[in-house]
């Protein structure tokens, strides 16, 4: 994998699925300057708890291939398989697929950002363990905090 920061100002995003997993991926994208739809039968509570800018659309169906037409990035975030399998048939070769259930179908996984002084960190266990990456990212910063006014420059 090449890791990359990817500029989604402009771009559209649309997500397929409503649950635990969606929110984790909306909460870091809602603020990057993309259009998302959110597409799904039903929603976490998390999701209309709020009012959200009209950048963002909810979308409150089960997915048809339609959904993703107009998408730069789809993740696909369901709990159905099927649903999954069908989404990533769906896509075309110029959309980059986050496919949460299954790793081999992903053309990008997501990364874990720890931000100190100014300096991001991205942590990513390639797809392989959300746990790993956030154990490891925890005493990252556990670890910077003690390193607080280290550094001159």
């Amino acid at each position: 994998m090449y890791p990359v920061q990817l500029n989604l100002n402009q771009k559209h995003v649309t997500i397929i699925g409503g649950g635990k997993i969606a929110w984790r991926k909306f909460k870091k994208l809602k603020d990057e300057g993309c259009t998302i739809d959110i597409v799904s039968p039903t929603f976490l509570k998390l999701f209309t708890d709020s009012a959200w800018p009209s950048h963002i659309r909810f979308i409150q169906k089960r997915y048809e291939s339609n959904d993703i037409e107009g998408a730069d990035l789809i993740i696909i975030a369901t709990n159905d398989q099927e649903v999954n399998d069908q989404v990533r048939s769906d896509a075309q070769s110029h959309q980059w697929v986050n496919h949460t259930g299954d790793r081999s179908q992903s053309d990008f996984f997501n990364m874990k950002t720890v931000t100190y002084d100014h300096v991001t960190f991205h942590l990513s266990s390639n797809g392989q363990s959300v746990q790993k990456t956030q154990y490891y990212a925890a005493k990252l910063e556990t670890f910077l905090k003690t390193l607080e006014g280290d550094f001159d420059a």
